[in-house]
């Protein structure tokens, strides 16, 4: 009887299950149909974040070495008056964790792993990720493995990126910094590029990553990119340090253990959008690039295109709201991509959003089986500027409802910030359209307000980070972040009576979880981030902690007085009513907007602050 009665909130909070000790924050990452919540913990920065193929989403160069590049990268694309204290925490890291400058030098200080993923309740991948090559032969150190959580497959599987951790051999030699996983199995990079057969060091230190899964001819396949080709490593902006990154190279063929070097640890690849078996066994490229270059490279730039959510259409998956069955559309029982591509305009190689459609007769032991369209209007280039600094899809439903980013370039920032535009698009489409969350008049997405759009589910509900200020950015501070829903009026799939019990427009969360009760379970958090949903609604998300609850239901309540330490911790947020149902009803209250002063103090300042440093959309194209 509860789930159909009157409800003072449309969403409750639950803790998720970390293992003690995993790390300082932990952060909800994925969630699949039955409600399990996976996610990752971080005891300091990523100084470069696992989830890009070119480092912060833009540097195809890959010349972001040290801590003036990221200084530079900051004033340039970021452009906040804290640039160095910001890139100071990204090269020093926090609490002696975490941080490039410990990657950069691990190779002779050894290294602690700063991310590690888990699920229902454990941590994953505590043993040597990968046996294939093991650099200067020596021995897999426990615990130096970074891991990150991306999605749940359709088999229940956990998908994500590990890096193969660190091999002592007097020294310290990493095999690769990101590989692909969906359980416990690894993705490798390419075995062939252009009909021939890779670079041995491809295979040894190529990357791939794992975004989303799909079923197709009763087997299931796995999304994602992997490197096909090495960069430039003739481009000295490449090297660390002094350490020559062309001697990865002796003439045109690699040496025999690179990962055993120095100036090998940071190398780096020209990638793909891929496509996997389940087991890993056999891999496929997705697309070609969008140009005539039979190379990987131009003008020490790297192509670069990857494949972030997948989706096979099906009409009887989710009726009408009345009952009858949808309308076909014209991909029925076909996979459809989203995710992004290279254009190339000159010598600039531009990341741009894309749609991957099959080609007719598709064959998934076969390169190439997909024709990229780039969406209109997430264009990188707009009447002779670059507009933006790249554009990516991130996601897409059943109803071929596609969401994504484009990065504000830091030369045309708008409404004082070079932020992240979240935007939908049409895959329907003959050509795919972007609408900007902020044309919409929602007051939540104003002009100029950036975030991240994470995931959509199957009834147009999608998820996300949001501005929760207007302060201006660009010679500012950086603006605080909220997590979102957008119950958006797609032209397919949308449930009217499920619509209306969001008031027919998005949200911030934490307004959802607003039981009215200061005393109550709810109050002890403040949603920072949504990552995910499934269809029933629940969302994997992140929240700020006060144990014991803020002082007031407020958005910018204190935490005892400003004095008390807020966590950063992994939640599910779980819907108070079947959102299914015609006869659930759900009464939102707003929090009040306190009139005080939002800076935290005391023992809370650092989780806030490093909470902040993860939860940014950072893509910017490097224009050299």
């Amino acid at each position: 009887m509860a789930s159909y009665s009157a409800s003072a909130n449309l969403y409750n909070v639950e803790v998720v299950a970390v293992p003690d000790g995993l790390g300082l924050e932990s952060y909800g990452s994925a969630i699949d149909e039955s409600g399990n919540v996976a996610g990752d913990t971080k005891t300091g920065t990523d100084g470069i974040p696992f989830r890009d193929e070119a480092p912060f989403g833009l540097d195809n160069t890959f010349i972001y070495q040290d801590f003036d590049d990221i200084e530079s990268y900051c004033y340039r694309q970021l452009g906040y008056n804290s640039c160095e204290n910001w890139a100071t925490r990204q090269w020093k890291g926090i609490n002696d964790s975490g941080g490039l400058e410990r990657e950069r030098e691990a190779y002779y200080w050894g290294y602690t792993a700063n991310a590690k993923g888990f699920s229902n309740g454990a941590q994953l991948f505590t043993t040597e990720p990968s046996q294939d090559y093991q650099p200067g032969g020596g021995s897999w150190v426990a615990d130096s493995n970074n891991v990150v959580i991306n999605k749940f497959s359709v088999d229940g599987e956990v998908m994500g990126t590990t890096s193969s951790g660190y091999y002592n051999f007097g020294n310290y030699g990493l095999a690769f910094r990101e590989r692909g996983f969906v359980g416990t199995t690894i993705l490798p990079p390419a075995t062939t590029f252009n009909g021939e057969t890779v670079s041995t060091i491809v295979t040894q230190m190529g990357r791939t990553m794992a975004f989303d899964s799909f079923s197709y001819g009763g087997a299931t396949y796995i999304v994602g990119s992997a490197s096909v080709a090495p960069f430039d490593y003739g481009d000295s902006d490449k090297d660390y340090n002094g350490r020559d990154v062309g001697k990865c190279f002796s003439g045109d063929a690699p040496i025999a253990d690179p990962g055993a070097e120095d100036y090998c640890q940071n190398f780096a690849f020209s990638t793909k959008g891929f496509i996997w078996s389940s087991d890993g066994s056999t891999g496929v490229s997705v697309a070609p690039w969008s140009t005539s270059d039979t190379g990987a490279t131009r003008d020490q730039k790297s192509y670069m295109s990857s494949v972030r959510g997948a989706v096979v259409p099906d009409s009887t998956l989710i009726a009408n709201e009345d009952g009858s069955a949808a309308d076909p559309t014209a991909y029925e029982g076909k996979p459809v991509l989203v995710g992004y591509n290279t254009l190339r305009d000159d010598n600039n190689l531009l990341m741009q959003a894309a749609v991957y459609y099959p080609n007719d007769g598709l064959d998934l032991t076969q390169d190439d089986q997909w024709t990229s369209k780039f969406i209109a209007r997430a264009y990188v280039e707009d009447d002779g500027d670059y507009i933006y600094a790249n554009t990516r899809a991130t996601d897409i439903n059943n109803n071929l409802m596609v969401i994504g980013e484009s990065k504000r370039s830091g030369f045309y920032p708008e409404n004082g910030a070079a932020a992240n535009r979240i935007f939908v698009a049409d895959a329907n489409a003959d050509s795919p359209s972007a609408t900007y969350l902020s044309e919409t008049g929602e007051s939540i997405f104003f002009t100029g307000s950036g975030g991240e759009a994470k995931a959509v589910n199957n009834y147009n509900e999608m998820v996300g980070i949001i501005d929760a200020e207007t302060a201006r950015e660009y010679n500012g501070k950086q603006r605080r972040h909220r997590g979102f829903i957008n119950p958006y009026d797609f032209d397919v799939g949308t449930h009217a009576t499920r619509r209306a019990l969001f008031q027919n427009r998005a949200w911030w969360l934490d307004d959802l979880t607003n039981d009215d009760d200061a005393s109550g379970n709810n109050n002890q958090y403040r949603i920072i981030a949504a990552s995910d949903i499934n269809d029933k609604g629940e969302i994997a998300a992140t929240a700020l902690y006060c144990a014991g609850g803020y002082d007031n239901t407020g958005h910018n309540a204190y935490c005892d007085g400003g004095t008390g330490t807020e966590e950063i911790v992994a939640v599910k947020l779980v819907p108070t009513v079947d959102l299914n149902s015609p006869d659930a009803t759900a009464t939102i209250t707003p929090r009040s907007v306190e009139q005080e002063a939002i800076e935290r103090q005391g023992g809370s300042i650092a989780p806030w602050m490093l909470g902040l440093l993860g939860l940014v959309g950072l893509r910017r194209r490097y224009k050299k």
